[in-house]
């Protein structure tokens, strides 16, 4: 069947293309996507160098990792999804995927707009579990795109007391604080960020503090913020190096420096850790349909897909009151 996507020719171009898509095989699943979601950190970084970090450039390419659609068929070795269900999974920017993994039923109550965040919302979760919050400990989440506000979300109903939202963008911060985030502040308007968060903090700093926004440039400040012992999650791929003061800033106060990368979740679960992949993303669909994890408010524009190059180039460039930005197919 002819289908269309999204493909990258080159470094910061991106266009429509139609292509022939073949029929799912006996494991597989054909989908027709209602929508695909823009990663705003990892995708758009690929768009602007022409590849992922620590990968060389190819091209052309396509992109994306957020779909949410209608199953058409299903191949016979498929179970517990029939034509008609709707699903969510890890599919790129196109009218039509086939996929044999990584996708999940989306529950009564999910919104197609909703579901299509479902693998920000493990990315999010897993950044959480390595951060392992504790009730009543002081969470500080940096940067506050989609992945961000989810992960200060989610600290929340892990027993974050306070969590404190911290991002240089007054709208982001509106839409945390509206989200029900208990303290948002800017950097740019207070005199001293560490200070400011102790104020909040019933220790010399965050219990634990997670960095969501990619940029290593924010890392010697993230340390600062974290309190004697405690514990930094790197939540947002890093995408170069820093110069940081490493033994007055991490040694001395014993802060821990924790990866996050939601692909190490693992596939098999095991007596000791119980949170797969299929369990964890299940585990979002249900927040969202119990509306614990919304999603909708933080989508702020909604465009088609012969709109990318336009899209694209306004996200790199000029990212005003953007952030959940979603194709409709």
């Amino acid at each position: 069947m002819k289908a269309r996507r999204l493909i990258c020719r080159d470094v910061r171009q991106i266009e429509v293309e139609e292509f022939e898509l073949g029929a799912p095989p006996d494991d597989g699943i054909l989908v027709q996507n209602e929508y695909t979601a823009v990663s705003v950190g990892t995708e758009l970084y690929g768009w602007t160098h022409g590849s992922e970090p620590g990968r060389e450039q190819s091209f052309p390419h396509e992109t994306g990792y957020c779909n949410a659609g209608t199953v058409l068929e299903v191949g016979k070795d498929v179970k517990g999804v029939k034509p008609g269900d709707r699903v969510s999974g890890q599919g790129n920017h196109a009218s039509h995927a086939i996929m044999t993994r990584l996708y999940h039923k989306v529950p009564e109550g999910v919104a197609p707009k909703t579901a299509v965040y479902l693998v920000m919302g493990a990315i999010s979760l897993h950044g959480v579990r390595v951060a392992h919050i504790e009730l009543g400990e002081v969470v500080a989440v940096l940067g506050l795109g989609i992945v961000g506000q989810l992960a200060a979300t989610l600290s929340g109903l892990a027993g974050g007391m306070p969590v404190i939202g911290i991002d240089m963008d007054n709208f982001r911060l509106k839409k945390a604080r509206d989200r029900g985030i208990d303290v948002c502040l800017n950097p740019g308007e207070v005199a001293d960020l560490p200070a400011a968060v102790r104020e909040h903090s019933i220790e010399d700093g965050a219990n634990a503090v997670i960095e969501s926004t990619g940029k290593p440039v924010v890392y010697p400040m993230a340390v600062k913020i974290a309190c004697t012992a405690g514990r930094l999650v790197a939540l947002g791929s890093p995408r170069g190096t820093v110069e940081m003061d490493f033994l007055t800033d991490v040694h001395l106060r014993e802060v821990s420096l924790l990866g996050a990368i939601q692909p190490k979740t693992p596939d098999q679960d095991n007596i000791y850790y119980r949170w797969t992949k299929e369990r964890e993303r299940n585990l979002v669909l249900r927040l969202m349909a119990q509306g614990k994890l919304p999603v909708e408010d933080l989508i702020t524009h909604t465009a088609k897909p012969e709109a990318c190059q336009e899209i694209y180039t306004m996200l790199a460039d000029d990212p005003r009151e953007a952030l959940g930005v979603v194709f409709e197919w």
